[in-house]
């Protein structure tokens, strides 16, 4: 079976189960990125996120026969990502690096004010996003960054919607006080 260019996800994962390595590119060139940021999001560690994602894709072509549809191929994606990334975290014990020992990255953009307000309120919810718990940062990545909806977050983190919604709720109160209290911390120093 040979892949064409509008292919769907199902045709592709289908064309992987027939053994077509076009199946399988395509769809890292599709998702690939995607899943990449969520784990780098999960792990805190870009090289282990892109060890993870190997292994997500290959787990999705050896279990390309397997998959039944009854979810999106992003999603099934996602939940293998989830469960990799897991047993990452388990193998490897991860190196915390304070805010302050980490580069300050400045932009080289000199574009309009605006754009240097966005990317400063970006990098405000990224310091933030990492003083939460995991279980917050993870579903708020997913919500988010990801945009899946809440169906799809409960099947990606194996929970149920009321679940979803009711950490979704908690995740958000928890980023907007931390948000607050850095936003306290640089009235104060100014």
């Amino acid at each position: 079976m040979t892949v064409q260019p509008q292919t769907t996800d199902l045709e592709l994962v289908r064309a992987m189960a027939q053994g077509d390595m076009h199946g399988l590119d395509q769809l890292y060139a599709l998702h690939g990125p995607s899943i990449l940021s969520f784990l780098t999001a999960r792990l805190g560690n870009r090289e282990l996120a892109e060890e993870v994602l190997q292994d997500v894709m290959l787990a999705a072509w050896k279990n390309a026969a397997t998959f039944r549809g009854e979810s999106s191929v992003r999603t099934w994606l996602l939940v293998i990502a989830r469960n990799r990334a897991i047993n990452a975290q388990r193998r490897y014990a991860p190196t915390m690096v304070s805010l302050a020992d980490a580069p300050d990255i400045h932009s080289t953009d000199t574009g309009p004010y605006e754009a240097v307000a966005r990317d400063f309120e970006r990098s405000a919810v990224r310091q933030a996003l990492e003083h939460l718990p995991d279980l917050h940062r993870e579903i708020l990545v997913l919500f988010f960054y990801h945009q899946l909806s809440g169906n799809e977050i409960a099947e990606v983190l194996d929970i149920s919607v009321g679940t979803v919604k009711s950490r979704l709720h908690r995740a958000k109160e928890a980023l907007k006080r931390i948000m607050m209290t850095q936003q306290e911390g640089t009235d104060a120093q100014s």
